[in-house]
């Protein structure tokens, strides 16, 4: 499970799928060295779509029961090893190669601020290493959870090793289903929390009034007026007190934002939801860098929402009233933004077989540092 040379050059996959489900993200990294020497290269990524049959089950999890978990789990577990092992032959590297596959799973529930409530991913490792014919690392948020950490954000840690030294001073800003905010200063240990809605509830209000995936470019949100009557009661959200670090999940800023939205009197039209929803976003990110102390520096906004120009510009209203602040696009790190997760997990997965700790209680508010993941072997021969 250690490698005995930390200095010879090992290849890890990440695997990654965001809430959306709408794709799992791949990324062959070539690593050499430990802790903050690491040198990192990103070989090949790719974005693989999930089967639509998949996504559904996907988006009804919280109503499955056990039986239908489990399948689910199982499926997931194959199908993300299907991937890997495609991936890797499109581009010619045998499994046998990787040190091992970094796989996060299908976030399908995560504790509403209480660590002893849980989370849950589902994507079987054992099955992704049976399907791949490599070692898999999984499970990365439940060590922390037993420290008495939140569990999330687990990105942080990659953050840390490529781009502390981007600026005396910045913050990457992944605007995935849920928001958060890592944010690194030199070799200090970095910050990170939630900020808290991001696409999340933007694509459920889109499901739920049309059936499309999501508001393609943020064309309807910029066709919409914010409604200011919703956005006094949405910002009074008691979650945008709670002191940092803070996690959220999908079982507060998910289906029940978009319910508390629907029953909204007067009536919310569709554009102008988003609209609202877009500022709320926006909102909750200055707010949170606001109550932090921030001092100032580059955000680097990444993840599905970095791609919606409604989102953008409402971030760049919101932060240009923190001093010194400027939004700047994340590419400018020397990074491909559309990799930053699935290369955080293979990251992840080799300061595991490092055995090293990859979140901090400045992150998670854990009592202690913590080595997060799971390991299951390659398959017998």
């Amino acid at each position: 499970m250690y490698l005995a040379d930390p200095a010879a050059p090992r290849l890890l996959l990440g695997l990654s799928s965001g809430t959306s489900a709408d794709a799992l993200d791949l990324a062959l990294v070539r690593v050499v060295g430990q802790g903050g020497s690491r040198t990192i290269a990103v070989l090949h990524g790719a974005e693989r779509p999930i089967p639509a049959e998949l996504r559904v089950r996907i988006h009804g999890a919280g109503a499955l029961r056990a039986a239908g978990l489990a399948a689910l789990h199982f499926e997931l577990g194959r199908c993300f090893g299907q991937l890997a092992r495609e991936f890797l032959e499109q581009y010619g590297v045998a499994s046998s190669a990787i040190a091992a596959a970094g796989s996060h799973g299908q976030t399908v529930f995560h504790h509403d601020g209480a660590p002893q409530a849980g989370t849950l991913q589902l994507g079987d490792a054992a099955v992704i290493a049976a399907e791949l014919h490599a070692p898999v690392v999984a499970d990365f948020r439940w060590s922390d959870l037993a420290a008495g950490g939140q569990g999330a954000p687990v990105s942080p840690f990659a953050d840390w090793i490529r781009h502390r030294h981007a600026a005396p001073r910045l913050a990457i800003l992944n605007l995935g289903g849920i928001g958060n905010l890592t944010l690194l200063e030199g070799d200090a240990d970095p910050r990170a929390w939630d900020t808290g809605p991001a696409n999340a509830p933007l694509d459920g209000l889109v499901r739920r009034r049309t059936g499309a995936a999501c508001d393609v470019d943020g064309l309807m949100a910029l066709a919409g007026r914010v409604r200011k009557d919703l956005l006094t009661v949405l910002v009074a959200e008691p979650w945008f007190a709670r002191p940092l670090p803070r996690s959220a999940g999908l079982e507060r800023f998910g289906g029940p934002l978009v319910d508390r939205i629907e029953a909204f009197r007067p009536a919310v039209g569709l554009e102008d939801g988003l609209a609202t929803l877009v500022e709320l976003a926006a909102w909750a990110v200055a707010a949170s860098l606001r109550g932090s102390g921030w001092q100032g520096g580059s955000v680097h906004p990444c993840g599905g929402g970095a791609r919606n120009p409604a989102l953008v510009a409402a971030l760049q209203r919101h932060l240009q009233d923190l001093p010194g602040t400027q939004v700047r696009p994340y590419a400018e790190l020397g990074a491909d933004p559309d990799l930053r997760e699935a290369v955080a997990f293979a990251l992840l997965a080799d300061a595991f077989l490092m055995g090293e700790a990859s979140s901090w209680p400045s992150t998670t508010g854990a009592a202690r540092p913590c080595r997060l993941g799971r390991w299951v072997p390659a398959p017998l021969p």
